[in-house]
């Protein structure tokens, strides 16, 4: 089959012979521009800000980091269980609303009820001047709106 593409090309007149070179560089040209450069410049806008967005997202992180950086956590010296009663006092939560059983390192703090935003207050005072985590978490909604049963484990 080459060999016959081969004399027909070699039978064609020198003027036919450029005018089908000239074709398929013609040809080649369209093919390369509908294959590759076409798709890359229609991609470069979307390249750009998916580009712009990763900056943003960076620098966001970058910030991010940073401020965490610059704040220290307290470690307090206080056992566990007094930690916890004195942000129940500071949060308005009276000893008898909550029952609290230590365990080491680790404190059972059950309140039957709580409003909910007095609940995160709590537990974010606890993280940050005693470093007292919470563990584990079972926060379940009562009838009235916004109280809540609050059944934590809590954890240096």
């Amino acid at each position: 089959m080459i060999a016959s593409l081969r004399d027909r090309y070699a039978a064609l007149a020198p003027r036919e012979r450029r005018m089908l070179v000239i074709g398929a560089l013609v040809v080649a040209a369209a093919l390369l521009y509908a294959l590759l450069w076409l798709p890359l410049a229609q991609d470069l806008p979307r390249a750009r800000a998916e580009a712009e967005r990763a900056d943003r997202r960076l620098a966001s992180a970058t910030a991010a980091v940073a401020t965490a950086a610059s704040r220290t956590t307290p470690v307090s010296r206080s056992p566990v269980d007094a930690a916890i009663r004195g942000a129940l006092a500071k949060h308005g939560v009276a000893t008898g609303d909550a029952t609290l059983e230590v365990a080491g390192a680790r404190a059972a703090l059950t309140i039957p009820s709580i409003r909910f935003p007095t609940l995160v207050a709590l537990i974010d005072g606890l993280a940050r001047s005693d470093a007292v985590h919470v563990v584990d978490a079972t926060i379940t909604a009562r009838v009235e709106p916004g109280l809540v049963r609050a059944e934590l484990t809590l954890g240096r």
